[in-house]
């Protein structure tokens, strides 16, 4: 099988290993595209602090030996090819795309494709998943478009999860894939303004496409700032017109968990979408002062990749626009460089099937 090997910090393309057999509630796919996703981009950057991290934090699905290759990629979509004992919803033929999440036969320990010496990621011909984080994809919707569902899926989780209503605002930091996700959920919930922060002038221009109300750039304007401006709102207690600013932290910059703490209105909350593997100072009782709630990704939601998928299948997300760029497994290495200065790109997509096109 052809992929995209990753390791000591380099990318290389060629035969690899063939994938485990498909077990009892998987599937074997056909890749027809995968996004590159800011996980991987740090996994290149530090592939040894990635996994240390992943080990000190108890979160085996992403532990792997960094000392052996490993085929990055889990944001696929593709084409069913095998199907595991009892599985019943799916068939050969069927266009899915879904999480990548792949159940260890010999530990039953599920793991996170890419992040696997053993379950290949979608940087390649093809994956081995469990079926059960599997979905079609509409007749209406292409596989690239396809792929988008699972970045964008951790903004709408997230918005659930933070509890907004019509009476709150939200404050997106960050907009990358994740951070467009969270500007979607946040407009289909209802929120009363959102605001968007983002020093790319690319990625401002898809923010106000997706719904953002006020995009600005954070080197000319402070968000919060901006807000103070909107609305009177009392400095203490917070409470604008019956609702609350809750960030959604989606830019992983050092510091920035720190600053929202001092910055925030009183009785605000913090959202975390996208953290650094760096440790952080943070003065735990200015949040307490501040009565600021900060969420890592806790609590309830439902059906949030399936909502995700559905507004990309409506058209109501304009997922062209998110897709900046396609390359084929040969292109990966520049691709990954692109996306380190991510002036001009938002979303690659791999495609493996484009070098022979």
């Amino acid at each position: 099988m052809r992929a995209v090997r990753f390791r000591d910090g380099e990318f290389t393309v060629g035969d690899v290993p063939d994938l485990p057999a498909t077990g009892p509630g998987q599937v074997r796919i056909a890749v027809a595209a995968c996004g590159i996703c800011g996980s991987d981009l740090s996994v290149s950057k530090d592939a040894c602090r990635f996994v240390e991290v992943a080990r000190a934090g108890g979160y085996p699905l992403a532990e792997f030996d960094p000392a052996r290759p490993v085929v990055l990629g889990h944001e696929y979509a593709g084409v069913i090819t095998e199907i595991g004992a009892g599985v019943t919803d799916f068939a050969v033929g069927d266009r899915v795309a879904g999480i990548g999440l792949a159940t260890e036969s010999d530990t039953g320990i599920p793991t996170i494709i890419g992040y696997s010496n053993t379950y290949h990621g979608a940087f390649g011909e093809a994956i081995v998943v469990d079926a059960f984080w599997v979905r079609r994809v509409p007749d209406t919707l292409s596989l690239d478009h396809a792929t988008l569902a699972e970045p964008l899926h951790v903004g709408e989780m997230h918005v659930q999860q933070s509890q907004l209503t019509p009476a709150d605002s939200a404050l997106v930091i960050g907009c990358g894939t994740i951070g467009l996700g969270a500007i979607v959920a946040a407009r289909a919930h209802g929120a009363k303004r959102v605001i968007a922060s983002e020093p790319s002038p690319r990625r401002r221009e898809l923010a106000a496409l997706l719904g953002a109300d006020i995009v600005v750039d954070p080197a000319d304007q402070d968000p919060i700032d901006v807000w103070h401006t909107l609305i009177a709102e009392d400095p203490v207690v917070g409470a604008a017109e019956g609702g609350i600013l809750i960030a959604y932290e989606c830019s992983g910059r050092a510091g920035i968990l720190n600053e929202l703490t001092h910055r925030m209105p009183f009785n605000s909350r913090i959202q975390v979408l996208a953290a650094g593997f760096a440790a952080e100072s943070l003065t735990p009782v200015v949040p307490q002062f501040r009565r600021i709630a900060v969420n890592f990704g806790h609590g309830d939601y439902r059906d949030a990749y399936d909502i995700t998928l559905g507004r990309l299948a409506s058209g109501s997300i304009d997922a062209e626009a998110i897709i900046t760029g396609r390359v084929g497994l040969d292109g990966v290495r520049d691709a990954f460089t692109a996306l380190r200065s991510p002036e001009e790109h938002v979303k690659i997509l791999v495609r493996p099937g484009l070098d022979a096109e």
